[in-house]
């Protein structure tokens, strides 16, 4: 994961990794008990009156629900410094929130995939920025 200090992320307001553990920044609905990401999602239940947002740390592991491997090179914006093809693409819930997330699999053997398996959010790093700050966005791996 490298130095967290020197983490910026590529899109603010998605992942916290203040705590020392990767965690994406979620938001829960309290009208309906609706968990949504990004947090400023706020669009996520038709005719919810969207009362009493409030910001949750969704937990560190979940479980793999889907995925997918890439072949070819994420389309812009999305940009790295060295290719990462092939990848994988996981779908990954959080059973207590009742919420997946996709995102990139990193630092896992993608033959090894199962669904169901524990999964953890961690960062990958992007490239470096003009202020030699590593750019990351979360990402996905296998539980050890």
């Amino acid at each position: 994961m490298g130095n967290m200090s020197n983490m910026v992320a590529r899109i603010p307001n998605l992942v916290d990794w203040s705590t020392g553990e990767v965690r994406l920044m979620s938001a829960k609905c309290n009208s309906c008990g609706t968990y949504f990401f990004p947090k400023n999602n706020y669009q996520h239940r038709p005719g919810c009156t969207r009362q009493g947002i409030e910001d949750v740390l969704l937990p560190n592991k979940g479980k793999l629900a889907s995925y997918v491997i890439q072949h070819y090179t994420p389309p812009p914006p999305f940009k790295t410094e060295k290719p990462i093809v092939p990848y994988g693409i996981g779908l990954v819930e959080f059973e207590n929130e009742k919420i997946q997330v996709a995102g990139i699999i990193t630092e896992t053997d993608l033959k090894s995939l199962e669904l169901g398996m524990e999964m953890e959010t961690t960062t990958l790093r992007l490239f470096s920025n003009d202020e030699k700050q590593d750019v990351v966005t979360w990402a996905f791996r296998a539980v050890k």
